[in-house]
């Protein structure tokens, strides 16, 4: 299920869209389904005509005024007042969410969408069943949206009927969220990444209207080892995630994304020292003309300034100097040592303890991120530069997978222990192949390079099922996801000669290794797909201007 929530001023109005055609004529047929008093029916406006909205003008005034009737009663404004202004606050007195359902999940029942609007009134405390008095609401069934997505709006005045007083209900969101996981187990519906906290910040509607825009422009700036394809949102994610991932410290952190051609602002605290970072492609600018920012932390949770720098206190490192000389023997010594640490690490993976599991899944996506920077300048599947292929997918991927480990770990206050073991040996062998720089696959170098994205892949599989074993099933699909890619990438990789062998020109399993431990189906989601994509609806754009 994917869920949102708005605050506003102006209930009145906030009904009148509900009631109507939405701003992209994705409405259809509003019904109101629940609401605070136990007959919705009595509340739903006649259509006196056949149209959709053709509803009759008296009754749907009514709906209005009574939805309005505690606020103004107390004579709340339908604006925000300006600050200073009496009854000034940041957030208005009105309450909306939208809550869908994946077009592939089909349609759910009124008496469905009733009951788990009755769950969300109750969960965030703004209507409880046996509180007559609570606040009035109305919850309005829409049916499909433009992208099939079956859905309904909740509407709120946070106003109580019987005092007057304001509501203001605390973690409304994230108990929006625990009822939305809720129904996804009971009625078997596909887990939508936005229910967990490792998933990817859902892009607004506007956001893929201006990447349709940008992608129809040839002049339009896109960063290297980027889907052009992805709003700008994601394509900052990509860049910021990968940068991140083969750095070892903030210094090199921020020339990196500088390097990558991304504008950054950066954030003093009051002894001047960095606290907080912003990205902005070039070219993306508001209507004052000034660069559109986002905050590390609106990319994805792991990527905040605090957690970046945590980061590379544990995982970073000194990059040793760079040869004088390279050669494919170099290279391919290189490659045969990380894969040699892949191995082992992917051997031992399932005996270790938890900690280090997570660990191990945090070090083997920077060893991803690092194969694909050091070769992505040999030719991809089209002959030229790999900079969208499948290794450079396996990047994008596997960042979601590592970001799963790191907020589980989080979760657990599990980030002060100091790196030790396997997860230090990959991180030494990712440091070995960064000071080489641009990797060639020619002759031994490219057995060697198939060699460690067929041990990337096998190391990847297991993380994947302990995603799934410790209930991250976002972290999971992503694994498996990067461990398609990397296979796709030895698929055209290795083209069998008689200096390649056999045994690497197949990313197949290894005969005399165990499987991984068998997990089970993350919950909801088809046996016959890992995950589902979806079109959340459409909130607000993005604000504009530097953020932490």
């Amino acid at each position: 299920m994917i869920g949102k929530v708005d605050r506003g001023w102006d209930a009145p109005g906030l009904v009148s869209y509900l009631m109507g055609p939405g701003k992209h004529n994705e409405h259809t047929r509003p019904t109101v389904i629940a609401s605070w008093q136990h007959d919705p029916g009595a509340l739903q406006p006649t259509r006196i005509g056949g149209g959709d909205f053709d509803f009759d003008p008296a009754e749907l005034a009514a709906l209005r005024a009574h939805v309005h009737a505690p606020a103004a009663a107390v004579g709340l404004p339908r604006r925000q007042p300006a600050d200073g202004e009496p009854g000034y606050t940041k957030h208005g007195y009105v309450w909306h969410t939208s809550i869908a359902i994946p077009a592939t999940d089909g349609a759910l029942t009124q008496d469905t969408w009733a009951q788990i609007a009755r769950d969300v009134m109750e969960r965030t405390g703004i209507a409880a069943a046996d509180d007559p008095g609570g606040c009035r609401w109305i919850a309005v069934h829409h049916g499909r949206s433009a992208e099939g997505n079956d859905h309904i709006h909740i509407a709120a005045t946070l106003v109580r009927q019987d005092t007057g007083a304001r509501v203001h209900p605390r973690n409304d969101y994230r108990n929006l969220r625990s009822v939305m996981r809720e129904w996804e187990d009971r009625l078997g519906l596909t887990v939508t990444a936005q229910n967990a906290r490792d998933a990817d910040r859902p892009a607004t509607r506007g956001e893929f209207e201006k990447a349709a825009r940008r992608a129809a422009d040839p002049d339009a700036f896109v960063a290297s080892r980027t889907d052009p394809s992805e709003t700008i949102r994601g394509q900052l994610r990509q860049v910021v995630a990968d940068t991140a991932a083969t750095s070892n410290d903030t210094e090199e952190f921020l020339a990196g994304l500088r390097t990558r051609g991304l504008l950054v602002h950066l954030h003093h605290d009051q002894a001047g020292a960095v606290d907080g970072y912003a990205v902005a492609l070039p070219g993306d600018r508001n209507r004052q003309g000034r660069p559109v920012f986002y905050g590390g932390g609106k990319l994805a949770r792991d990527l905040s300034w605090p957690k970046v720098s945590a980061e590379f206190t544990r995982h970073g490192g000194v990059v040793a100097d760079r040869p004088a000389a390279r050669s494919w023997g170099l290279s391919a010594t290189r490659l045969d040592g990380a894969r040699e640490v892949v191995t082992r690490a992917q051997r031992a993976f399932a005996r270790q303890p938890y900690a280090a599991q997570r660990d191990i899944a945090v070090a083997a996506h920077r060893m991803v991120a690092t194969y694909a920077k050091v070769t992505a300048g040999n030719p991809g599947p089209n002959g030229t530069p790999d900079q969208t292929g499948p290794r450079i997918q396996s990047v994008w991927t596997g960042h979601r997978s590592s970001r799963a480990a790191r907020m589980a770990a989080h979760a657990r206050h599990d980030t002060g222990r100091p790196l030790a073991g396997i997860a230090a040996d990959l991180n030494a062998a990712s440091r070995n192949l960064l000071a080489l720089g641009a990797l060639g696959e020619g002759g031994p170098a490219k057995t060697a390079s198939v060699a460690l994205a067929v041990a990337l892949a096998e190391l990847v599989t297991e993380i994947a099922a302990w995603h799934d074993r410790t209930g991250s099933p976002a972290g999971g699909t992503a694994a498996r996801r990067c461990v398609s890619a990397l296979r796709t990438h030895t698929g055209w990789v290795s083209q069998p000669t008689a200096a390649t062998p056999a045994a690497v020109t197949s990313a197949s399993p290894d005969p005399h290794r165990a499987p991984p431990t068998p997990s089970p189906r993350p919950r909801g989601t088809p046996a016959s797909s890992p995950g589902a994509r979806r079109t959340p609806p459409p909130p607000p754009g993005p604000q504009t201007g530097p953020r932490r």
